[in-house]
């Protein structure tokens, strides 16, 4: 089978059919540890504010100073 014969196959399914199609694709990619990339880590807020006050907010405060 050839994946632009599936692909066409799948644009003709039904949103429901199609919404099933891709939840089960993406677990077989999960399940086979395909990773994406240029993932990105998962950051909460607080790491956020962390970086953005020990890399920008100090910085910019040292050179006013100077």
């Amino acid at each position: 089978m050839v994946a632009s014969d599936v692909y066409n196959i799948a644009k003709a399914l039904p949103k429901e059919e199609f919404t099933k199609l891709y939840n089960m694709l993406r677990n077989d990619v999960n399940k086979n540890n395909i990773k994406a990339k240029n993932k990105l880590p998962e950051f909460t807020k607080e790491d956020a504010l962390r970086y953005l006050l020990e890399n920008h907010i100090k910085k910019n405060r040292t050179n006013r100073i100077k």
